[in-house]
């Protein structure tokens, strides 16, 4: 049972804890967690209560720091699972490098520590560049990470003499992910490849992320390849947030972890429950709405789009999730660029492209940041008769 607290306590954070579109959040949380030992090992479910501090500032570019420190009381006996603590810090520098690719930097140090019955204590910074092309409904996204760190643990043993072994740790590899979808629903299917002291660490997988105002859900399986052989984990992730308060809980089995070289927990559960002691998202938006009804339709409506670009503009089109990502050229009329689409009843995300560059005029009235951090026009269709 050694590392298997900081597996599950990782794995509970793989979503953001923060309501979705806010910038900066501050949140106290609270819950427990359980979990029971890895394959092969004879022992109990641990059991823990579990409380820590989050904080978190990204901007709409996507780029940001973030920082947790999350600890667990257990609720046994020592033998079944020590008391942990998790300290966690971190920043992704990301900016656009054309319409379609985005590079970016990530840095992360961590710290954790496992009371009885082997006291184990590490710390360690990773990081590398990341790279992501984003066409519309299909995005690829490649990371490289490298890390170092060093852990120590103790072990006791006859007449109560105790021994240290300390050790020093490192990786590097990498991961890259497919995904098709945007918006409220996304799949993915994902690989990684790592190179340690001990050996080799290896996986391949896949998920559905479905995002909305109240939160996220993530239900994720992957196949691991390890030094100590191969191992199934994943599990359903969520995350619902409303009026300043959040939810957060996992079900499955964390990963391992190639550079503290923390093990699958068995299966398990943890619920968290945040109260934001303080949040800001950006100021709202007082702009204009650059699409007007022309014709309603079952289930739908006709509407035109115009768009005042920047002087000297030679073409513009329009994409959306209506057009399926794909470029329809606008037609310059009366000084400014037009075309009409048939839209479904929905909420839909749309934006242009300037002379091959995305836009989207500064004083839209309704916009919000993708996944990646780039501002997109929302379009809403409803009570279409």
């Amino acid at each position: 049972m050694l590392l298997a607290p900081l597996s599950l306590a990782t794995a509970a954070t793989g979503l953001p804890a923060t309501p979705l579109g806010a910038q900066t959040d501050v949140t106290v949380e609270l819950g427990a967690s359980q979990i029971g030992p890895p394959l092969g090992i004879e022992a109990e479910t641990a059991r823990y209560a579990v409380g820590g501090l989050r904080a978190s500032h990204y901007g709409l570019g996507g780029s940001g720091v973030y920082g947790s420190l999350l600890g667990g009381r257990t609720l046994g006996s020592s033998a079944d699972g020590g008391d942990f603590f998790t300290v966690d810090v971190g920043t992704t520098l990301t900016d656009w490098l054309t319409t379609t690719v985005r590079g970016g930097l990530d840095v992360r140090f961590l710290a954790f520590g496992v009371s009885a019955p082997y006291p184990y204590n590490a710390v360690a910074v990773e990081g590398g560049p990341t790279l992501l092309v984003d066409l519309g409904l299909v995005s690829w996204k490649l990371a490289g990470i490298a890390g170092l760190g060093s852990s120590s643990f103790e072990l006791r043993g006859p007449l109560g003499r105790t021994r240290r072994f300390t050790e020093e740790l490192q990786r590097i590899g990498g991961t890259t992910e497919l995904a098709v979808g945007r918006g409220f629903a996304r799949a993915a299917v994902a690989a990684g490849y790592h190179d340690t002291p001990v050996g080799s660490f290896s996986s391949v997988g896949g998920g559905l992320l479905f995002t909305a105002a109240w939160g996220a859900l993530e239900l994720r399986g992957d196949v691991w390849r390890t030094p100590m052989g191969t191992e199934t984990t994943g599990g359903l992730a969520m995350v619902i947030a409303l009026s300043g308060w959040s939810l957060r809980g996992f079900l499955g089995r964390s990963d391992p972890d190639p550079l503290t070289l923390a093990r699958p927990g068995g299966t398990g559960g943890g619920l968290l429950v945040g109260r934001s002691l303080y949040a800001a998202g950006p100021a709202p938006r007082q702009g204009t709405q650059p699409w007007e009804l022309v014709a309603e339709r079952a289930g739908g409506a006709t509407v035109r789009i115009a768009l005042v670009a920047p002087e000297g503009t030679r073409k513009v089109a329009l994409l959306g999730d209506f057009t399926f990502w794909d470029a329809v050229t606008m037609e310059q009329r009366n000084g400014r660029w037009e075309v009409e689409v048939d839209v479904a009843e929905g909420t839909h995300h749309y934006g242009f492209l300037v002379d091959d560059e995305w836009y989207v005029p500064d004083d839209t009235r309704d916009v919000v940041p993708d996944e990646w951090g780039r501002l997109s026009a929302i379009l809403v269709i409803e009570g279409v008769e």
